[in-house]
């Protein structure tokens, strides 16, 4: 059985010193980046990874710590109720957890869900039993609304966020881009024939996504040369009435938007068929290969990617609220689906 690879084997296969393979690995500034990628390159043909452990041992004997938590993440959700990012409709929310909790476990960590309102606890609260579990990462799941509010004791943890929300900017976030997303959208329904697409939200929805999808869909617009004259639906709840009124009035020929669930219930129920008379197409498309026609998220990969980000600031000891946070997008990519038309010859 082979024995596994130690720092000391790189160092020696790199031609370079123990101490460069390290800087190497935590990425400080002063070895260069042609160093660098040489000892990741070797450290990627041994299959050498770095023991999390390890790490947090070293640490915990710099500041004089216990390392018995250092492996812990925390993952905390603000839900009004524990499971409620567990039951929303929308299975993005399980797939951030599921993407999470895999890479963790892959870079031997541990991933831990954590409810904000447990016991009823206040955030100062909250924070204090985390730091008591020893824990050193927190990765904030996104919020249900632009109304709450998270405050512990950001100088104890390494923090990402996942989403976009007003209350979580001051961190690294990890996101779907939804400008992208939009501007693939549009892009695609005028490869269809579409002259009337509209775009349906709420106004929860847009401002917690900072206006990007409004703001995309009026670029697209105009770039694509598409009338002006169907105004977006954003409305805080939505009803028959509202949803009726306004496809009567917009006379849009594509509704653009979170359609999955209660708005695509109350269009289909209005007598419209799909797509014959209408088409739909869906921002936040649960998976691959589903009937919705739109554009997909990969939650998991997006979970995977805030684990790598936190992993990254704890094992360079980066806590508390960054000078310059980093919002880090991913492109959504296109499901074809069955809820609009074939594009149209030569589009």
């Amino acid at each position: 059985m082979p024995h596994p690879v130690n720092m000391r084997e790189v160092a020696r296969l790199a031609g370079v010193s123990i101490a460069t393979v390290s800087k190497s690995l935590s990425n400080k500034q002063d070895v260069s980046s042609a160093t660098r990628e040489h000892v990741l390159a070797v450290c990627a043909r041994l299959g050498y990874k770095t023991n999390p452990l390890v790490a947090a041992l070293m640490r915990s004997r710099r500041q004089r710590t216990s390392p018995t938590g250092g492996l812990t993440i925390a993952y905390v959700t603000a839900f009004p109720t524990a499971d409620g990012w567990r039951r929303h409709p929308s299975p993005i929310f399980r797939q951030l957890f599921t993407g999470a909790e895999a890479r963790a476990r892959e870079r031997n960590y541990r991933l831990e869900h954590h409810w904000l309102f447990r016991d009823g606890m206040s955030n100062q609260r909250f924070s204090q039993m985390l730091e008591a579990r020893g824990v050193r990462g927190v990765l904030l799941a996104p919020v249900p609304d632009t109304h709450t509010s998270i405050t512990l004791n950001w100088s104890a943890f390494s923090v990402a966020a996942l989403g976009l929300t007003p209350s979580t900017r001051q961190f690294h976030r990890v996101s779907t881009d939804y400008c992208q997303s939009m501007l693939l959208a549009m892009d695609h329904c005028r490869q269809r024939g579409y002259r009337r697409p509209g775009l349906a939200a709420r106004l929860e929805t847009v401002a917690r996504l900072e206006y990007r999808w409004e703001a995309a869909f009026g670029i697209a617009r105009e770039r694509l040369g598409l009338p002006d004259a169907v105004q977006p639906l954003i409305v805080d709840e939505w009803t028959k009435q509202n949803v009726d009124r306004w496809l009567r009035q917009a006379r849009t020929d594509v509704v653009i938007g979170p359609v999955l669930g209660r708005l695509q219930e109350l269009i289909t129920s209005s007598g419209m068929r799909v797509p014959d008379d209408i088409g739909l197409v869906g921002l936040l498309v649960p998976k691959t290969g589903d009937r919705l026609t739109g554009v997909l998220q990969d939650g998991e990969i997006l979970g995977a990617t805030a684990i790598d980000q936190i992993i990254s600031q704890m094992e360079r000891n980066e806590i508390g609220i960054p000078d310059h946070p980093v919002t880090h997008t991913m492109l959504g990519r296109w499901n074809t689906g069955r809820t609009i038309r074939a594009p149209l010859a030569g589009g």
